[in-house]
């Protein structure tokens, strides 16, 4: 074999190796049906609450966007929680009693998320992970 030969194998083969290195770069990632299910499980991930009463701080375990209404319904049913309150129709739930906190004399239970107090009713309010719930009277 000549010098020339030698040259056009070695040139073509290291075309053939650029180009499949640049054709592997740009594959699409195609995902099987079980990391798919496993990405979309993720999607509805646990998420951590933090629930401040008067005499109380409990660190809860909920669903991304389940409201505050629902995890505090599902702690109260497993006795990790109590209170109570009233349902006004197209308003939502209104908290009256959490804990050792009770409405009255003048006062109301207000609830404030990571130190803002809150714009919207516990049933109304998506949480989000790592909130703080704070309840006062005031």
């Amino acid at each position: 074999m000549s010098k020339k030969q030698y040259k056009i194998i070695f040139i073509s083969g290291l075309a053939v190796v650029v180009l499949f290195w640049a054709f592997s770069q740009t594959q699409k990632k195609i995902l099987s049906p079980e990391l798919i299910t496993a990405e979309k499980k993720s999607e509805v991930a646990n998420i951590f609450v933090t629930i401040i009463t008067d005499d109380t701080i409990l660190r809860l375990i909920s669903h991304r966007g389940q409201s505050l209404y629902d995890m505090l319904t599902l702690a109260k049913e497993n006795n990790q929680i109590k209170f109570s309150g009233k349902m006004y129709p197209g308003l939502g739930f209104f908290v009256t009693d959490i804990g050792t906190l009770h409405s009255g004399d003048g006062k109301n239970l207000l609830y404030y998320i990571n130190g803002k107090e809150a714009t919207v009713g516990v049933s109304a309010y998506a949480l989000k992970d790592g909130d703080i719930v704070e309840w006062k009277l005031e």
